[in-house]
């Protein structure tokens, strides 16, 4: 599996609450199109960041079969929806390259 971890900061002119609701409701509807993602998990950091400080506002967990699926992933025409809307309610983004080690599996 390759997993890519985005710590994802808003755009100061939101609200926490406007943030993830543009979220849930516009992006992940946009997102769930997209090839060659096998999950997408959102872990929004409550309560909610101030919009001027350094801590991300959600991290964001994608998984893909492997890192050539993820390569093909960001080159797909339908990125192109998904920068559109990145500008919209994103104001900052970090990506990470991330392994997996589980420590209790349920």
């Amino acid at each position: 599996m390759h997993r890519v971890l985005f710590a994802i900061h808003r755009k100061p002119e939101l609200s926490f609450e406007e943030f993830l609701t543009h979220y849930r409701d516009v992006h992940l509807p946009i997102a769930r199109k997209l090839p060659k993602l096998r999950q997408y998990d959102i872990f929004p950091v409550r309560p909610g960041a101030g919009p001027d400080g350094d801590t991300p506002d959600a991290f964001t967990l994608m998984t893909f079969d492997s890192a050539e699926d993820f390569e093909t992933f960001l080159t797909v025409p339908e990125m192109a929806d998904i920068a559109e809307d990145n500008e919209k309610f994103i104001g900052k983004v970090e990506s990470y390259t991330i392994d997996h080690i589980p420590v209790i599996a349920g």
